[in-house]
């Protein structure tokens, strides 16, 4: 039986988020510059002729992995119209998203260490506007300590989330315990009680 247009369009999405997932899995694995296409074909369980259909080269298929985590990652996550309270429960649900969607987050991180991908994650990362939104909050909250207290930031929240996904996974230091700790500091510069 012929498929119509519909099914046949959901057909190649569930393909293409297949080999997509394939790949993450195996980049994550194994990094990105020491995975072939043949890795990620055999992993999605197709033919590496296959991949090309949907993906011009290895380096699209990552592009594209990485558009698609870094909009699902920032999904309700920091909007436009930043509160200290909004922002608090943002970094809560970040902190949680790094262990939900741990391959991803582990891929970005990895990556975000290598000087030749570099410079392709920095736009990615621009182009979420609630990154403007929380830099603003900065700004009104801490007036000329907001460069400081984003630096700190950005460090605990860095630092968790390389503990999380690269760490001994709770046996030196417990996740929820660092959790708690870096959100009662959040909530402490913002003056945000329980």
């Amino acid at each position: 039986m012929p498929r119509t247009k519909e099914q046949y369009e959901a057909l190649r999405a569930e393909k293409k988020q297949l080999i997509m997932d394939a790949a993450l899995e195996v980049f994550a694995e194994a990094g990105y510059a020491l995975t072939s296409i043949d890795q990620i074909a055999k992993r999605a369980g197709i033919a590496k002729g296959l991949i090309y259909t949907y993906f011009e080269s290895k380096e699209d298929l990552l592009h594209q992995i990485l558009v698609f985590g870094v909009k699902k990652m920032s999904e309700g996550l920091f909007p436009e119209q930043m509160t200290p309270e909004i922002f608090v429960n943002s970094v809560e649900k970040m902190f949680d998203n790094v262990l939900i969607y741990r391959d991803f987050f582990k891929l970005y991180t990895a990556l975000s260490v290598q000087p030749e991908v570099t410079n392709k994650l920095g736009p990615l990362a621009d182009e979420h506007r609630g990154l403007h939104s929380m830099i603003e909050l900065y700004k009104r909250h801490f007036g000329d300590k907001a460069t400081k207290e984003l630096l700190l930031m950005t460090t605990l929240s860095k630092g968790y989330s390389i503990l999380a996904l690269f760490g001994d996974r709770q046996k030196t230091i417990p996740l929820d315990l660092l959790k708690e700790t870096v959100m009662d500091i959040v909530k402490q510069k913002f003056g945000i009680s329980e």
